[in-house]
């Protein structure tokens, strides 16, 4: 598996890491283009690489990056389980010149790996370069490709008549695809809360036929601790689909635990009631985390970055996004476009 990830990360694996990113990437919040996480889930654990393929020109560029990512794509093909059947149909949905405008849209890639089984890969298209207005547009011409078309109307019209309710901004901010042959395989959107609101977060995720409310609410609670209404900073919401539902199917929430922590040891110890909660075993995320660790964990902060939950039926099962302090934390990071209008969202939202 090793020998796989380097390989997939070519040509920049074999990159110097240096001071400074060769081109800074939004995956990360100090540039680096790649994340490690793990799910615990009553399986076994799922190692999880998302990554965005870096360009070979010099200096690397968003289209060398868009050409690179291409031609990963294209090599997946050849890997067990895979199929580009999906991706095929929208593609060209989010291909430079197709209506949002001449910045290509970033593409990014995953890996997932629970031992014993080939490794399953996603794709994401970064809505974040687009102007919000179109966003909402590519992801609805995608997913009429995908025969989700009224899952998504469904979805879009209730996540802006719940933004008309509460004022509480909702950004499209990725579309993603399981590059899966099987019948089950979904398509995902992601949306950036930018509220800390708990009750925002349990809307959002009330939108899919598997979410549990009051297993969530619980776990919720747990993870967030003194503060149960304080999710806090910009925490995400990704909903799932699958092909001739009605509705989303699945709900992930992301809470960022390094904006309500003061160390990863705090953050080990939020993370480890919210394991135990869901009846998982918290020694081993706890193992894990002290061998990669750089260094004491009351010394530390934004290691673990990213808790996710994600309720299905009776069980949940529970992610860890690591960040390693790679390079110093950028400057400026692509921020929120200007937001449109309620009556924009309420007409998006029809679609």
């Amino acid at each position: 598996m090793t020998d796989q990830v380097r390989d997939l990360l070519r040509p920049w694996a074999d990159m110097p890491v240096g001071q400074a990113c060769p081109f800074p990437s939004y995956v990360a919040g100090d540039g680096f283009p790649a994340e490690m996480s793990v799910k615990w889930s009553r399986g076994r654990p799922e190692l999880r690489i998302l990554f965005e393929a870096l360009g070979a020109s010099r200096p690397i560029t968003a289209a060398s990056n868009r050409t690179a990512a291409a031609a990963l794509t294209d090599r997946l093909a050849g890997e067990p389980l895979v199929g580009l059947d999906r991706y095929g149909k929208v593609a060209g949905v989010f291909e430079p010149g197709a209506g949002q405008g001449t910045v290509p849209v970033p593409v990014w890639h995953s890996l997932a790996w629970r031992p014993g089984h080939p490794p399953a890969f996603k794709i994401y298209f970064g809505l974040y370069t687009v102007a919000v207005q179109e966003r909402y547009a590519l992801v609805s011409e995608a997913m009429e490709r995908l025969a989700m078309g009224t899952a998504w109307a469904d979805t879009s019209a209730r996540v802006a008549r719940a933004t008309q309710t509460d004022g509480a901004e909702r950004e499209l901010e990725f579309f993603a695809l399981d590059l899966d042959a099987g019948a089950r395989a979904r398509a995902k959107v992601y949306y950036r809360n930018h509220t800390s609101s708990v009750a925002v977060l349990e809307q959002m995720a009330s939108l899919a036929r598997a979410h549990e409310p009051d297993r969530a609410r619980s776990a919720f609670r747990t993870l967030l601790g003194t503060a149960p209404e304080a999710a806090g900073k910009a925490p995400l919401t990704c909903l799932a689909f699958r092909p001739d539902a009605t509705c989303a199917d699945e709900s992930t929430t992301y809470f960022r635990v390094s904006s309500f922590t003061a160390s990863d040891e705090e953050a080990a110890a939020r993370i480890g009631a919210l394991m135990a909660h869901e009846g998982l075993d918290p020694q081993r995320h706890h193992a894990l985390l002290h061998a990669v660790a750089p260094r004491p964990l009351n010394q530390s902060r934004g290691l673990q970055e990213l808790v996710s939950y994600r309720s299905l039926g009776l069980e949940g099962d529970v992610s860890v996004y690591f960040r390693f302090p790679l390079y110093p934390p950028q400057a400026a990071q692509p921020g929120p476009p200007p937001q449109p209008s309620r009556s924009t969202l309420q007409e998006d939202g029809s679609l």
